[in-house]
């Protein structure tokens, strides 16, 4: 389906979520469709890499490699007008440099799924940990990985744990992992 395709690839294009007005016009249409006024365009704004060491971008591969061990993670990525959902793992992850200015991202690259991830590494400032209760009847726990942005404050990706038919049959192994992230890095973890 043509226009789920585009939809998927505009939400995961707005996953670096500092930089997702780059993709828009002042009004709020898709830039191709409002590439008629150029000058009406405002400047997206600018991201401050200098916030991210290469020791933190270390880390946060570190961090984002271990992810593998959690299994399959409903991804959610969203912004001021929309959000993007993709059931999937990490396992196809790998990092590249693309650009003008030659930024490195985290990618995840499916398409049997139809996913193209491509997560900023200087736009990922954080890691949270959380729990939450599923909306289901036995109201099971949920086990998430809120991945912010530099200011430590905003969600740019969440990472849930996906269950086969109810939230109840998370493997014990799955949750496992997500606990020894957790040991190991604690409630929240910083990047920068």
């Amino acid at each position: 389906n043509r226009g789920r395709m585009r939809g998927l690839y505009l939400a995961a294009i707005a996953v670096a979520a500092p930089m997702a007005s780059a993709f828009m016009a002042p009004s709020g249409m898709p830039l191709r469709q409002a590439s008629a006024s150029r000058a009406s365009c405002r400047a997206a704004p600018r991201l401050d890499v200098s916030m991210i060491t290469d020791a933190g971008k270390d880390k946060l591969k570190g961090f984002l490699d271990e992810t593998k061990g959690v299994g399959r993670i409903r991804l959610i990525c969203t912004n001021d007008a929309s959000v993007m959902e993709a059931i999937c793992t990490t396992d196809k992850l790998f990092y590249a440099s693309g650009g003008p200015k030659q930024l490195e991202y985290a990618n995840i690259i499916d398409p049997s799924i139809n996913l193209d991830l491509h997560l900023l590494l200087e736009g990922v400032g954080g890691a949270r940990f959380e729990t939450g209760v599923s909306r289901t009847p036995t109201k099971d726990p949920t086990y998430i990985i809120r991945m912010l942005g530099t200011d430590q404050e905003k969600v740019v990706a969440s990472f849930f744990l996906q269950w086969d038919k109810a939230p109840s049959d998370i493997e014990p192994e799955r949750i496992a992992a997500w606990q020894a992230m957790k040991t190991k890095y604690g409630d929240s973890v910083d990047f920068a």
